[in-house]
């Protein structure tokens, strides 16, 4: 079963959602992997696991038409700069927002629904 279009991993999902939240930052491929993975030391090997991680979600969003950016090239190899989101992205960015937002409010509700369930248990008891 193919997954919808507006289902997004945690990383494209991060992506959207932090170019959508500060649209008057410039982002770039490393500027979005600190502020996604802000717990890791540039230097670390994690880090440059994470910011391949985060180029090739990069480059999904960018074939899907969901981000545009200027391609450049340094020693870690190729990355991107002055990351925007495109109409179609924007779109997604909110759908993802409330999509993840849904599942908070969801979760909120299954603990809500447990606690009755222990409060009756201890009620019965």
């Amino acid at each position: 079963m193919q997954r919808p279009e507006t289902e997004f991993d945690g990383t494209e999902g991060d992506i959207l959602v932090a170019l959508y939240k500060w649209p008057d930052v410039i982002f770039s491929s490393h500027t979005l992997t600190e502020r996604i993975s802000p717990n890791l030391q540039i230097t670390a090997p994690e880090y440059r696991a994470a910011f391949a991680h985060l180029s090739r979600a990069v480059e999904k969003h960018i074939v899907r038409g969901l981000i545009r950016g200027k391609r450049s090239r340094n020693a870690d190899g190729v990355f991107f700069n002055n990351l925007k989101l495109s109409s179609k992205g924007e779109r997604a960015a909110i759908e993802e927002r409330e999509r993840r937002a849904l599942q908070g409010k969801v979760k909120q509700l299954l603990d809500v629904a447990e606690l009755i369930r222990e409060r009756n248990r201890g009620a019965k008891g």
